[in-house]
């Protein structure tokens, strides 16, 4: 996969570089009217309701006769953590994509520290959401089928079932992190994910190379692409 992200790249770095005005009139419609505004709103939206909600029930399960003394209640918290993480990295309303791609991205305020910060939440939230919805049902499975007792799966699963989710999703977010691969380009929304940069304003360039006026270089995040 490597080698195919290094030939487009270098096919893309052998035509002739876009002038900025062209670039901000070929994407007008694009920032204004369509992808990346609708879904920026949309995202940023849900991410506040999604925020409050879990808020909420984490409020519910503190406030409640059992508390964090269960395990499900236990597990619900690490899901609810999981996704106020996440939503945190979602509900910028695109603020956090690099200010450099404004002319494609609504209300791109931000530089690759920001696109980074969200992109490591995101990353780290939907994995370790995923995870601990996974330990649920193994908890659930444990609960009804197996008949095992809150007991037994306190002191023998549910280590288990909080390390893999914590762990993982550290070790993923962390990775990306590292390897440069949390970056915003604009081809179809504008959260930071695992995507080399190279956007438009890239082409006619080679990879390391930056555009005068730019600050990321072409071709972030090439190296150690899966």
């Amino acid at each position: 996969m490597g080698n195919i992200y290094s030939d487009l790249v270098e096919e893309r770095s052998q035509w002739d570089p876009i002038p900025m005005e062209d670039l901000i009139e070929l994407n007008n419609e694009w920032k204004h009217t369509h992808i990346t505004k609708n879904l920026g709103i949309l995202a940023g939206t849900s991410g506040i309701i999604s925020i409050i909600s879990s808020s909420t029930l984490i409020w519910m399960i503190l406030r409640s006769h059992q508390g964090l003394s269960t395990t499900q209640h236990r597990l619900l918290l690490g899901l609810c953590v999981c996704d106020i993480i996440l939503s945190l990295g979602c509900s910028t309303f695109n603020t956090a994509a690099p200010s450099e791609m404004n002319y494609r991205i609504w209300n791109a305020r931000g530089n690759q520290a920001t696109c980074d910060v969200q992109g490591f939440l995101a990353f780290l939230g939907a994995t370790g959401g995923l995870y601990y919805n996974a330990a649920l049902n193994l908890y659930f499975l444990a609960v009804v089928k197996y008949e095992k007792s809150a007991e037994y799966i306190r002191t023998k699963i549910e280590p288990f079932l909080h390390a893999v989710p914590i762990l993982v999703s550290l070790t993923i977010s962390i990775s990306l992190l590292i390897g440069k691969h949390t970056n915003s380009d604009g081809k179809l929304w504008a959260l930071c994910s695992d995507t080399i940069y190279f956007p438009q304003h890239c082409e006619g360039y080679d990879a390391g190379e930056t555009r005068p006026g730019f600050d990321i270089p072409c071709g972030r995040g090439l190296e150690g692409a899966m």
